[in-house]
């Protein structure tokens, strides 16, 4: 007497069943590995903070965890080197709503500065320290006029200075970085001074 014959949804039930077996064994394959350095994982920020660093620009800082960011890159030729721009807006987990300017007077209980969707954006550029010994010299090798600097303290750079026109410059073994903020309805002076020293500059 022949075997009963196998129906149609027989057989594709037991191919799933089979698909799915096979997809539990283990493989030889290693888990891949991500192609994107962890971001901050070298800082030490404050509680609330945030970090970000580049391996390619070789330095990173922490920042206000409610800023969020969109980062452009362009290299430089003159003097060679990378600039990073960042466009920055203040999007906290819990919104924070601004006062509305035709209120009069503002309500005692408005939110302090700043509120969510205010902006702002800075520029970090990172050059090629050549063979300049200081600050000085490279700025004079680069025709950026070198009097009135202001040292400051930034990091562990080598050497740092603020420029008369308020951006900051810092000298590392291998390179110069040079941080421009430009500040919009967001302030990212008061929080980006009071975090100079979490910065961290490969050598």
């Amino acid at each position: 007497m022949p075997p009963p014959l196998t129906s149609p949804l027989k057989t594709l039930a037991a191919l799933a069943v089979l698909a799915a077996l096979a997809g539990c064994q283990p493989t030889s394959n290693p888990r891949p590995v991500p192609s994107v350095a962890q971001i901050g994982s070298n800082l030490k920020c404050a509680s609330g903070d945030h970090g970000f660093d580049d391996p390619q620009a070789g330095w990173g800082f922490c920042y206000p965890s409610g800023w969020k960011y969109n980062e452009r890159s362009q290299a430089s030729t003159n003097p060679p080197g990378l600039d990073l721009a960042f466009d920055i807006t203040f999007a906290p987990d819990v919104r924070v709503p601004c006062p509305d300017p035709s209120a009069s007077p503002v309500p005692s209980s408005a939110p302090a500065s700043p509120c969510s969707g205010q902006f702002a954006f800075m520029i970090i550029s990172t050059y090629e320290r050549g063979s300049s010994t200081d600050l000085a010299s490279w700025m004079a090798a680069n025709q950026l006029p070198p009097s009135n600097l202001a040292t400051i303290s930034w990091g562990n750079a080598i050497q740092a200075a603020r420029l008369p026109d308020g951006r900051r410059i810092a000298l590392t073994q291998h390179h110069v970085v040079i941080m421009e903020l430009h500040s919009g309805l967001l302030d990212l002076e008061t929080p980006m001074s009071a975090r100079l020293d979490t910065w961290k500059f490969s050598f």
